[in-house]
């Protein structure tokens, strides 16, 4: 992995808003969220997708490459589910957002006015894209045939915890992207039945899996997810 010195324009843009980024939270924040990221030189590669506006082919481990006519903007900054919206901007620092619980998010397309809110005990569908923090591609709703993911916000069982926190105050047709800790993520399991999304077919769920065995206290580690509310009720 190449260190931050190393690394291209726009990756060195995003270490360099991520930096930024840093600088406008606590010092403790900073050495627990992403202290330990630039000593590891995963702050590139992190922020890449966030703030690259050029295109880059999603890197799969463990499961066959997503095929392009689907997924071929999906690695850009979102999914062909997200086509519609605006995910291929560039997001400033300024646009994301950080809870207590440590769970990072960006709105990437507001969604429609005078929609219903996404709110504690909304039932919504969901479209998604799962992936690693170091950009690699895990999953998406895209590849099973943009079947939803469909959920009661404030359920345990229902959706992983950040996920739960990250959706809310979101609207019909808005796409966010939550940076989620692995702390509240897939910690009750990566199998049918737990808290979702659930990736599909094994190589996507034994990424997870190493993700949680190996990097769940790592500091600066995050999965990745960007999502898009389809429906409110």
């Amino acid at each position: 992995m190449h260190s931050v010195g190393a690394l291209s324009t726009p990756t060195a843009l995003a270490a360099r808003r991520a930096e930024e980024f840093v600088a406008a939270t606590t010092t403790t924040d900073r050495r627990t969220a992403l202290g330990g990221m630039f000593a590891r030189g995963l702050v590139g590669c992190c922020f890449a997708i966030i703030d690259s506006p050029l295109p880059a082919h999603a890197l799969v481990e463990g499961s066959k490459p997503p095929p392009k006519r689907t997924l071929g903007e999906e690695y850009r900054q979102g999914t062909a589910a997200l086509g519609d919206s605006l995910e291929a901007e560039s997001l400033p620092r300024e646009a994301y957002k950080k809870l207590p619980s440590g769970v990072i998010y960006a709105d990437i397309s507001a969604g429609n006015d005078g929609g219903a809110l996404v709110q504690e005990g909304s039932r919504v569908n969901v479209q998604w894209v799962l992936r690693r923090s170091n950009g690699y591609f895990v999953d998406s709703s895209a590849v099973s045939d943009s079947v939803p993911f469909i959920f009661e916000v404030g359920d345990p069982n229902g959706a992983i915890k950040g996920l739960d926190e990250g959706i809310r105050g979101m609207r019909a047709g808005g796409s966010r992207r939550i940076l989620v800790p692995p702390s509240l993520a897939y910690v009750d399991g990566i199998d049918d039945g737990k808290p979702g999304p659930i990736p599909a077919g094994f190589g996507p769920r034994q990424q997870m899996r190493r993700v949680m065995e190996v990097r769940r206290d790592v500091p600066g580690e995050y999965i990745f997810l960007e999502v898009k509310v389809t429906k409110v009720r």
